[in-house]
């Protein structure tokens, strides 16, 4: 018998120790309804649970996120319902206009209920917002890399007008056709007596001055200006056998305008790459930076050697093509391989020039590889030849443009644009004088009493009836964009939906890892209390076996 170690009462103490951390254990997950309370519990499922809040989360905001954008679907579309039934009540006004039994002073009223109305439109258009963003009138979303079009109208220059006849020469404007013999002899030089003859020639009841601007240059030229802007804006000067239209004689000559979009941030060359030939010499690079970011460094030419695009090939436009898509392709290869992908991207303008664009909408700037601010960008990109801020003071949006992010993880999101809903863009106003439209300014923006717009001339029989015609097209384009707007309401609910599903699939599969088993859990705790009580049973026995020793000396 050994009294100085006593081996089962030290056991017996380990038991109970053992059994009273479990049985501690056991009562913190009960009282926590949490499985894992510590990292030390589940290392694993503690890193795999967390990497589902943040999913369950994010499902969760995103689902706040599309009842937030069918919220402001419904501010646009409840603005444009009021808008279309202005344009019912003006087709209305204009439809009792073009009746016979109507005197001059009926139309001067119906007139002015037409030009109170129109301005009423505008004022919706200006002044329609959500959470201090303006909806319809064609602004642009500041924290997306919405698109700016400018339009530009349809120019043609004519050479020095010679003392013969313009006979047999013909003007085409957005497909209306004029005969400039009806102008009768021109006296050479462009006088302004030759530009008023030839601004009153008329077809269809419709003046030339009323489509295009005349103007006379320095040098004696003409010069037709469409008064419509974009892309389908057209002019088409056909000559006769004589010189009466100068350098025009011989050759019919079409002019379209156009519409140039840029991004709303970001730099382009100033040049077009077609100007030269583009090359890189080894080891070339640029530092791009977004907003107050780092300078990243992209790497154009890792190679040992030279690389050129023969961007400047004369007259084979394929080859010019098929170089500048490389070129492109290639800068944006650079891009993604520098870290940039999805925030920078490259592209070649409608003119010909390289853009660098932020697809956030932050403002970038790009400098050569020694950090020397870039401005330039042409035969090498690192000596470039004028980089300028794509986008300037004044420039007309193509439509109110934003992202509704509606998922947990990054690039999750759909897009919105809403069109402009005001006045002009209807086409329901128009200039002073312009055919179809009152002779004086009329309608105001809504928002003041300055009268800067000509609104639909309803004042006579026939204008009330060209009216209609134009009405009915307003009255297309609200219900087409209330239709967009109705199906991306559509969408959004739809997803809402999946997102809850995604979410509650998802907390129920985070709840297994994390949450305990209560009647599990109760089991084994009853097992450590019952275990810590024989524990310190037997514990209170073996500290009695060494007493027997005392019985030995008796």
């Amino acid at each position: 018998m050994r009294i100085n170690h006593n081996i089962a009462a030290l056991n017996t103490l380990s038991s109970l120790n053992n059994a009273s951390s479990a049985q501690s254990k056991s009562m913190e997950k009960l009282s926590s309804g949490l499985r894992i309370n510590r990292a030390g519990d589940d290392a694993a499922g503690l890193a795999i649970s967390e990497k589902m809040r943040g999913q369950i989360r994010g499902l969760d905001m995103a689902a706040k996120n599309g009842q937030d954008g069918i919220s402001l679907i419904q501010t646009a579309e409840g603005a444009l319902n009021e808008t279309h039934s202005i344009l019912q009540r003006m087709r209305e006004l204009a439809t009792q206009s073009a009746n016979g039994t109507n005197t001059d002073t009926d139309r001067a009223a119906l007139q002015d209920e037409m030009n109170q109305l129109t301005s009423e439109i505008n004022r919706i258009g200006n002044t329609t917002e959500f959470n201090t963003q303006k909806l319809l009138n064609g602004g642009i979303a500041s924290q997306d890399g919405a698109k700016i079009t400018k339009a530009t109208s349809a120019s043609i220059t004519l050479g020095g007008v010679t003392t013969a006849a313009a006979s047999n020469s013909t003007i085409t404007i957005d497909n209306q056709t004029f005969d400039l013999s009806k102008a009768g002899v021109l006296t050479g030089g462009g006088a302004a007596s030759d530009i008023t003859a030839l601004g009153n020639v008329t077809s269809g009841g419709v003046k030339l001055s009323d489509l295009v601007d005349i103007t006379q240059t320095a040098a004696g030229k003409l010069t037709f200006t469409a008064k419509s802007e974009g892309a389908n804006s057209s002019i088409t000067l056909a000559g006769g056998a004589d010189a009466g239209l100068g350098a025009i004689a011989a050759d019919d000559k079409t002019v379209y305008g156009t519409s140039t979009t840029v991004e709303r941030a970001g730099v382009e060359a100033t040049n077009a790459v077609s100007a030269a030939d583009v090359s890189f010499a080894a080891g070339d690079s640029l530092k791009i930076t977004i907003g107050n970011g780092s300078a990243v460094t992209v790497n154009l030419n890792t190679g040992t050697a030279a690389k050129t695009y023969a961007t400047n090939t004369g007259v084979d436009k394929n080859a010019k093509d098929s170089a500048a898509a490389d070129l492109v392709k290639d800068l944006n290869a650079a891009l993604q391989e520098a870290g940039l992908d999805g925030q920078v991207t490259a592209s070649l303008s409608d003119s010909g020039k390289i853009q660098f664009i932020s697809e956030t909408g932050k403002d970038i700037t790009v400098a050569n590889g020694t950090g020397t601010p870039i401005t330039a960008l042409g035969t090498g990109l690192a000596t470039v030849q004028n980089v300028q801020q794509v986008v300037g003071p004044g420039a007309q949006g193509s439509g109110f443009s934003t992202k509704f992010q509606i998922g947990a993880n990054s690039g999750q999101s759909m897009s919105l644009t809403i069109g402009d809903m005001r006045s002009a863009a209807l086409g329901i106003t128009g200039n002073a004088g312009q055919a179809g439209f009152t002779t004086a300014n009329s309608v105001t923006n809504g928002t003041n009493d300055v009268k800067a717009e000509a609104a639909l001339d309803i004042s006579t029989k026939e204008g009330a009836s060209s009216a209609i015609k134009v009405l009915d097209s307003a009255i297309n384009s609200v219900s087409s964009e209330r239709s967009k707007l109705g199906a991306v309401q559509n969408r959004l609910e739809h997803t809402i939906n999946n997102l809850g599903t995604a979410s509650e699939n998802l907390t129920a599969a985070e709840s297994r890892i994390r949450d305990v088993d209560m009647a599990k859990e109760m089991m084994e705790q009853t097992k450590n209390s019952i275990l810590a009580q024989a524990a310190q049973a037997m514990l209170a026995q073996a500290n009695q076996q060494p007493q027997g020793v005392l019985q030995l000396l008796r």
